[in-house]
């Protein structure tokens, strides 16, 4: 199943989800973070969310 036609714009998505659009590992989405390639959206002190809008950029540019 091929998890990018299931990105919405401007909604938010958690690493995993990241990583799965992406087709990396969890890793390399928090290093895409210390890169500057993607930024964070804390909710909670234990819950950390990504935009879709930036995973998506990430994918047309092919960042990752």
């Amino acid at each position: 199943m091929d998890t990018r036609t299931h990105l919405t714009p401007g909604t938010l998505i958690s690493d995993k989800a990241a990583a799965a659009a992406l087709d990396v590992c969890r890793t390399t989405v928090w290093n895409l973070v210390k890169a500057g390639h993607l930024s964070t959206v804390k909710l909670t002190g234990k819950t950390t969310r990504f935009k879709v809008d930036e995973v998506l950029n990430l994918i047309q540019n092919g960042i990752a």
